[in-house]
């Protein structure tokens, strides 16, 4: 059979959608994700602050609503929010997309989504979708002018500002908080934290920018007024202090049928690492090994490796950033609830493929060098004494970076470093009776050449403490512990006295 003529075609219908289709919408929104895609909307239209309440009746979830003080709608403009699949003329920088994201989201978890807008210089207007009616015939209510003038007032009260949006669920989801009210309140307790550590990832960028700032509220319908907001923290998963393989974080360079190349940034978390961004809420670091994929600063991917290699335990410490916004479309494909991307073939390959500029470094090579992180770090746990736990005078991420190399020996006080004036020529003294080196402040200058603090001098510091460590290990102190210390003190004094003339003549010629 040929083709089809253009003569062929005797008529052009249009095809409805059918409204059965309601009943599938956000059918892959967890909670989080719901509210994340409801918080996009607010940044979309300029807000500065969003806020996300949980409110109760008797200890059940009977309202959430996500308050903004963005731009706001008209009635136009709220009419096609309200529209299905309705896609507005979206900015270079938006992070919505398809046009679903509000009523996915709210009838994911609720039956009623109502809205209540002001735009600048328009009167306030509100309407609502009730899922039996939309999913019937798609019919929207419009609510009064004096009833969304009420909401504006109220709206104010919150986050005041002229403009703003209040996108309000209700009728939730029955099985929200369980059938007692204290298996309500501990679900409430347990969500309402798994979405403020959701919305911290996925927003971490914006929050650290402080392009806009979310908090969250918790309270009684009767009593929200009283209630304080929790404002909602970034979660970096990328905000260690040292990479875990030296080198990195080192940048890959994927090609595609001579399509503009697309970047990736490989990092290896250092081992044994118990940060919060290492681990997200109560789920291990292990977890989130992959690609962490943004759109416009937003993540939309926490970790896993999609189609292009496995999960293992070796690899860990290996998480790879593709921030490239223009590869969202070209080579991945995002779901409408943003929380899945599809890998296109062609693009697995060239990422299998991927290698830094040099050539020295490729996808294959990374994963290696991010396993023999996690290899090495396993075998130094293994071999490695105990150790005691440093405390005044190193800093707190240096006490975290000892804390993840060494076990803490139990029972024994943990070793300071502190400065105090000592004789001249002299660098340190060792006073074992208190767990304590004591650097002479007469040469603090020379290592901390602005005003110092308690903890200054980390390099110093953490040099003594690897040299010192072990002889506050004991009772008490040994013949060779005695030498050791004399040792250190009659070579690093004539060190510090060399480094002393050294700096003084650096002085004078200045």
């Amino acid at each position: 059979m040929g083709p089809i003529a253009k003569s062929d075609v005797s008529d052009t219908i249009t095809l409805q959608p059918d409204p059965g289709l309601v009943a599938s919408l956000g059918a892959n929104h967890s909670l989080e994700s719901a509210i994340a895609d409801l918080v996009d909307n607010s940044i979309d239209a300029s807000a500065q602050h969003v806020r996300i309440r949980f409110l109760t009746r008797g200890g059940k979830l009977v309202v959430i609503e996500v308050v903004d003080d963005g731009r706001g709608m008209d009635s136009d403009g709220a009419t096609s929010a309200m529209t299905l699949g309705y896609q507005r003329k979206y900015k270079e920088g938006s992070l919505g997309h398809f046009g679903l994201g509000l009523k996915a989201s709210a009838f994911a978890h609720a039956d009623t989504l109502t809205v209540w807008s002001e735009k600048y210089g328009a009167t306030p207007v509100g309407r609502r979708l009730r899922r039996a009616d939309f999913s019937r015939d798609f019919s929207c209510e419009i609510l009064s002018a004096d009833a969304s003038i009420e909401h504006a007032r109220t709206r104010r009260a919150i986050l005041p500002n002229d403009t703003g949006t209040i996108v309000s669920l209700s009728d939730v989801n029955s099985a929200f908080g369980g059938p007692s009210a204290i298996e309500a309140q501990i679900w409430m307790s347990t969500a309402v934290g798994s979405v403020k550590i959701h919305l911290g990832v996925v927003f971490h960028r914006l929050i650290e920018a402080k392009d806009v700032e979310l908090s969250i509220v918790t309270a009684d319908l009767d009593h929200v007024e009283n209630a304080i907001p929790i404002p909602v923290r970034s979660i970096d998963p990328f905000d260690y202090s040292s990479p875990g393989f030296p080198g990195y974080p080192r940048t890959l360079i994927a090609k595609v049928d001579g399509s503009p190349p697309v970047k990736v940034h490989c990092h290896i978390w250092p081992a044994k690492s118990d940060l919060t961004g290492f681990r997200i809420g109560n789920r291990t670091g292990d977890q989130f090994q992959g690609f962490f994929i943004y759109r416009h600063n937003r993540l939309l991917q926490v970790g896993g490796w999609g189609t292009v290699t496995t999960s293992s335990v070796d690899r860990k410490l290996a998480r790879m950033v593709l921030d490239d916004s223009t590869a969202v479309g070209r080579f991945l494909t995002m779901n409408s609830e943003k929380q899945g991307i599809r890998f296109e073939p062609q693009f697995t390959q060239a990422l299998a493929a991927a290698a830094s500029s040099d050539g020295l470094t490729t996808f294959e090579s990374y994963l290696s060098d991010a396993e023999s992180a996690y290899k090495a770090a396993q075998r130094r746990s293994r071999k490695r004494r105990p150790a005691i736990k440093p405390d005044k005078g190193f800093a707190p991420k240096l006490r975290h970076v000892i804390g993840s190399e060494f076990d803490f020996i139990q029972g024994k006080d943990p070793i300071e470093i502190r400065w105090k004036r000592l004789p001249d020529g002299e660098f340190l003294d060792i006073d074992f009776a208190s767990n304590t080196v004591w650097l002479n402040n007469r040469y603090r200058l020379m290592f901390v050449p602005q005003r110092g603090g308690m903890n200054d001098a980390p390099v110093l510091k953490a040099l003594l403490y690897l040299l010192t460590r072990n002889i506050f290990e004991g009772q008490h102190l040994g013949s060779r512990d005695r030498d050791n210390i004399l040792m250190w003190r009659t070579i690093l004094g004539a060190a510090v006295l060399e480094e002393a003339a050294l700096w003084q003549r650096q002085e004078e010629q200045s």
